[in-house]
This record gives C-alpha cells, structure tokens and sequence, in this order.
C-alpha cells in the first residue's frame, strides 16, 4: 500500500437548523487535528542528500541488498520537532500506526530505543526493546510484548495500531499480538515543546544499535494491518480487493506489484505474506530474504479480518427481488424468504421462502404476495410472524398486505391477518416496554405521494394488531426504529414528493404515547436507512438512488448520487452530516461487524454496463479517516443485502430486482 497517500482531511460537520429537546449526555470530546499525513521519520530527520548527521552512517546489507541506517552509541541526536509531522495539532492524535525495519547483530539486555516523542521530562510515546521485550511506552505507561523475533540477526517489519483501547502489535505481517489498555489512551496529550527523537531516547542515552531501514508514522489505528497483503480470490472475476491494495507491501517506498522492480527500487524492501520471506529488489528481480517467524503467542486470538468475498450460490426466484429477509426459528434452522414481483406469464404473484441445508438454500415454501416489497420475521410470546408488505397492482386502489403466522404442527406459515395498505414499501417491527409495534410505510394514494402511513399495536385481547397512530408521509419508503439514551424514534425515507427526488426524509420521537416529529433531513430519493453505533457514537445511514426534478433539469446522472452518513451531536441533540459518501443507484445500506473491524455494503440497482456502474462497494470503517471503500464487488443488480453465520462460516446474501438470480456469497477471512 501507497504510504504516501494523503489522507483526506476531516470534514467539517455541517449545522442543521432543527433542534429539538429531551435527549442524551455530552458529546465525547474530540481533539482538532487535521494535519497529519503519512510520514518517513528517517527522511525527515536524516538530509536525503549532503553530509550525514554526526553518529549517522550508512550500511549496505551484502546478504539482503539492502542499505540502512546505522547509528553511534555515544554521538547520535536526531531530533526535530513534532510540528515537522503533526501540523496545526494541539494535541497527540487518538489512532495511529507505527511502523519499522531493523535487523540486530546482537542485542542485550539493556534497553535500544527505536523512537521517543516527547518533552525532556516526559514521555509521550516510545518504542523500545531488549533481548527479553519489546515495549512500548504511552504517557508515560508501558505496554510489553514479547521479543520473539528481533533476536535472529535477520531483517524484520514491526507494525504498532494504536486506538483509544488497545494496541497491536504486528511482526512480519503474520503474527499480531493485541493488548487492551489498562487506562484508555488520553484524548488531550499536549505537544508543546514535544520533539521526535530518532534511534535514541534522548541524546546518546538507549542507543538503537542495530540497522534501521525505515520508520513510518501514520494517522488511523488499522494502517499496521492494511498494510498486509490479502489473498488472492480463487475465482478471478470476483476478485474484489481494489486495485490499489498491492500484493505485497513494500516498506518506505510506492509501487504495487512484484514485476515492478527497477533500479530506482533497488534496496527497497517488501514482505510478502504468502511465502512468508522478505524480498528485495536487486538488478530487476525480488530476491527472497530468509526471515524467521516468532513464535506462537499464548495470547487470545485477533479476531478475524475479512480478506475477499467470492461466490457460493445461486438462487432462482420465481420474478425479480426488491428484499430478502433472513430469519431463525428454534429448532427448525435459517430460512431466507425474497420478495418477488409477478412473472410475466403467470396470473399470481408468489413469494418462495428457502432454507439452509447442508450449505445450501433449498426450496421451503411459496406464499402469495402483491407485487412484494418487503418482508420482516418477528416473534411474539413464542410465536413466529412474516408480515409482507404489498405495492399492489396500481396506486389508484387500496391493496392489502399480510401477516402470515408459523404453525408449529404443520412447521409452514399461514395467513393470520390483513392490513389495509396504498401501494406499501416496507413494514417496521419494534417493541417499547414490553408492547409489540408494527409500522408500514405507504408510499403513494391516487395521484399524490401524501398518504398515512400507520404505526400498528399489537393486542393481547384481539391476538390483532391495531392502529395505534398514522402519521402523514411523502412517497415513503422505509421505515426503522431505534432507541438511543431510553429515547424512542421511528425515522422514516421519504423518496419522491409528486415533484421532485430533493425532499425531506423525517426522525420521530415517541412522547406521550404518540410520535412527534424530531428532526427533518434533505434527501434526494432516499429509500432506506440503517442506523448503528460504533462505541459511543450513533450513525444514521440514508441510501438516495435516484437525482430526479428542478435540480437535474437535464436529467444527467439521474443514478449517481451523495448518500449520507449522519452522527448524532449529543449535546446539540440533533443528527448532523458527518460523511457524504457517491453512490450509483444506492437502495439499501447494510451495517455489519466482523471481530471488532465494521463495515457497510450499499447496494447497486441498476448495474449498468458502463465502467464503474456494475460494481458494488464496501465501506470499512477507519477511526479519523471514517468509512473508507476496502471492497468493490463485480456481481448481479442488488436492492438489498443481509448477513449470517453457520458456525465459523459467514455468507452474504442479496436480492436481484432486475432478474430471477439472486445469489449467495462467502466471507473468507486471513489467519488469526
């Protein structure tokens, strides 16, 4: 990976005007620093050309064609300050990454230091090692690791991630050691004053003594793992790492594949997971380097990281799929049931649902549905319901969509109830205090977009659902509840107003028994949102899919569009942008965690033939760099996708809103 990338800097949140009371705490403080990029520490500190620094000389390793540092015990001060690195910062960031190359001749057990940031009095970061540990110091505070590898006279790469919990440790892109911190890492460590010292903790005081090739500061708490390599896919064509992951990672210098080595990359050092060696580029050609790995950690596992995703199954529907829903029921398995229009030669529309078996999903049931839009599987007191939310056959009449029920004897579902509904979207279920809640969202009545969309009760005397409350909507889409702090809220994606894709989605807040409006957002064809949190912090996702009105007179582009990521601002109490992300034809938001890494999917409709308009993309998230594509997919038109696990195995499902092929895929993963 490119280490001289610039990261983006870190949007500036944009005010909303509505405001609204009675919710939350205080925002976790943040600390102001945008202008950190990825630096070379030994270039830096070291001129690239003119005299070396007093203590400084330069070595050329005859067995691995390499050229290093090295440094003199008693003359050696390489320091400069911490503004050459951390521009208009204040403070020490939150997440970073350090990385190193060295080789040892010989090591005792007095301490060498490879890097000290910090006053003259004070510590604010440090790495050091002896014969027995590796240890890195934080404020002050130290963190050991075994020295399992530094010890063999041989050339290995040394990765630090740092986040406000933990911290790993990464050694020749194989072995990770993760530690939790017994006090979280300080979000306001000052850096007046603080200067990075080079090879020494202070002058000429813990010497680093052996060869240094590189050392590399960078924002983000991941950089140590991103910089592995990841696996090649067994089929080619779903090969869906981007182009600009390398297959190997060459340290201190650009450049993204093996067959690139000429001589300005002579000396240049790469390791390459898959033989488990260093390489180096000598006269054109990546020379392997033997390189011993540590031995295992008795330390917990790391948790997985996803490496690629890659195909599994077809599944035949009887029409095209605008949603799957997957669900569980104790004792009988997984099933996964798609919602699917009408086919072109039959009289009725039929809704299959599939059950896993044996890797598979196999043929379960078949239901009659309404022109299908959306499914949703709860339970209440033990038994089990699929409400299907039907459009019916044309906005100008009332539809009815169903509630069907599991009978437990005959192990199928059956028709329970009807709901009275115009051209139907999407059915929400949720439960406040122990009552279970339905809320449908209609999206058009006749010729206007403005219709009721109602919010049902479930109840225990009439074993019914009833209307509890309708709410006034325009051309809804989807509705999802969540609750943040004991609040409630219903929020609502509101598509199309009879005019114009450029309207307001809306945020609900039950009080007094009713729901009330809490905030507007803009949206532009919003048809789905995904709310989840990543630790303190809650996220509200919108999918716009289509550019259509006075703000697109020419009808350019009508699929591509900014989907937009909102955070909540707890102590302003309203949902602000915090990323605007460029979709094509974005339906559906998908928010899943895999370990401790997250990740979102959105989903492509319309996958079209052009470049760049049949791919699929995953999002992962990166601390300060926020959601960051990882993934693109070359795969089927999508409208939704859905996530589960059978034991160690995790697959991807999605629905096809353009053909009867909906597919299942895998989840491969790198070794723990």
């Amino acid at each position: 990976m490119d280490l001289k990338v610039v990261l983006k800097k870190i949007l500036i949140l944009v005010n909303l005007n509505l405001i609204y009371e009675k919710v939350y705490g205080s925002l976790p403080s943040q600390t102001a620093c945008a202008g950190i990029l990825p630096s070379d520490l030994l270039e830096v500190s070291i001129p690239k050309y003119g005299f070396l620094p007093e203590g400084v000389s330069v070595m050329y390793d005859t067995n691995s064609h390499a050229h290093a540092y090295k440094f003199s015990r008693n003359k050696i001060d390489l320091q400069f300050p911490v503004a050459k690195v951390f521009k208009n910062c204040l403070h020490f960031p939150d997440e970073f990454s350090i990385f190193f190359v060295v080789k040892h001749e010989r090591m005792y057990d007095k301490k060498e230091c490879i890097l000290h940031i910090g006053q003259s009095n004070s510590t604010l970061v440090s790495i050091q090692f002896s014969r027995k540990y590796i240890i890195f110091t934080y404020n002050n505070r130290k963190v050991q690791y075994r020295n399992f590898a530094l010890k063999d006279k041989e050339w290995h790469s040394v990765g630090f991630s740092v986040s406000a919990s933990d911290i790993t440790m990464t050694t020749d892109c194989v072995n990770k050691r993760r530690k939790r911190l017994k006090r979280k890492w300080p979000s306001s460590l000052p850096l007046k004053n603080a200067t990075f010292q080079i090879a020494s903790c202070a002058p000429s005081q813990g010497v680093m003594l052996g060869h240094l090739k590189d050392l590399i500061f960078i924002p983000g708490a991941d950089a140590a793992v991103r910089a592995c390599p990841p696996k090649t896919p067994q089929h080619r064509h779903l090969d869906n790492r981007l182009p600009a992951v390398p297959d190997v990672y060459r340290i201190g210098s650009p450049g993204p594949r093996w067959d690139d080595c000429t001589w300005t990359d002579v000396g240049n050092i790469a390791y390459d997971l898959h033989a488990k060696s260093l390489k180096v580029c000598v006269n054109g050609i990546w020379q392997h380097v033997t390189v011993n790995i540590e031995a295992p950690s008795k330390t917990p596992r790391f948790p997985r990281r996803l490496d690629y995703i890659d195909y599994h199954q077809d599944i035949r529907t009887p029409g095209p799929s605008i949603d799957v829903e997957l669900f569980t029921i104790d004792g009988e398995g997984t099933f996964a049931v798609f919602a699917s229009s009408r086919p072109r030669k039959s009289k009725k529309d039929i809704s299959i649902i599939y059950k896993w078996k044996r890797k598979k999903f196999v043929y379960y049931q078949r239901l009659n549905t309404d022109a299908a839009q959306c499914w949703k599987f709860f339970s209440i007191e033990n038994n089990f319901f699929l409400a299907v939310a039907n459009y019916g056959k044309t906005p100008n009449v009332q539809g009815n969509s169903t509630i069907f029920k599991w009978h437990k004897r005959r192990k199928r579902f059956k028709e329970y109830q009807i709901i009275p509904t115009w051209t139907a979207r999407d059915f929400e279920h949720f439960v406040i205090n122990d009552e279970h809640f339905l809320a449908v969202a209609n999206h058009a009545k006749g010729s206007s977009q403005k219709v009721d969309s109602g919010v049902y009760i479930w109840s225990t005397k009439l074993r019914r659902f009833k209307l509890f409350q309708n709410i006034m909507t325009t051309g809804a889409y989807d509705w999802t509840y969540f609750r943040v702090n004991g609040y409630h809220f219903l929020a609502v994606a509101q598509a199309f107003d009879g005019f114009s894709t450029l309207t307001d989605s809306r945020i609900y807040v039950l009080q007094d028994k009713k729901f009330v409006l809490f905030q507007t957002m803009e949206t532009n064809g919003a048809t789905d949102l995904e709310y989840f949190q990543i630790g303190d912090s809650v996220f509200l996702a919108v999918a716009n899919a289509y550019n259509y009105g006075p703000q697109n007179i020419d009808k350019k582009q009508e699929y591509y569009t900014n989907s937009t990521i909102y955070k909540l601002d707890k102590s302003r109490r309203v949902f602000k942008t915090f990323q605007t992300i460029e979709t094509f034809s974005a339906v559906d938001w998908e928010f899943i965690t895999i370990g401790e890494e997250h990740f979102l999917i959105v989903s492509n409709a319309q996958n079209r033939a052009l470049e760049g308009d049949h791919l699929t993309n995953i999002y992962k998230w990166r601390g300060v760099e926020k959601f960051v594509r990882v993934h693109q997919m070359d795969v089927l038109p999508n409208t939704d996708w859905e996530v589960f696990t059978d034991k160690n195995d995790l697959y991807f499902v999605y629905s096809n809103a353009k053909g009867k092929t909906s597919q299942v895929l895998k989840a491969f993963f790198t070794p723990s």
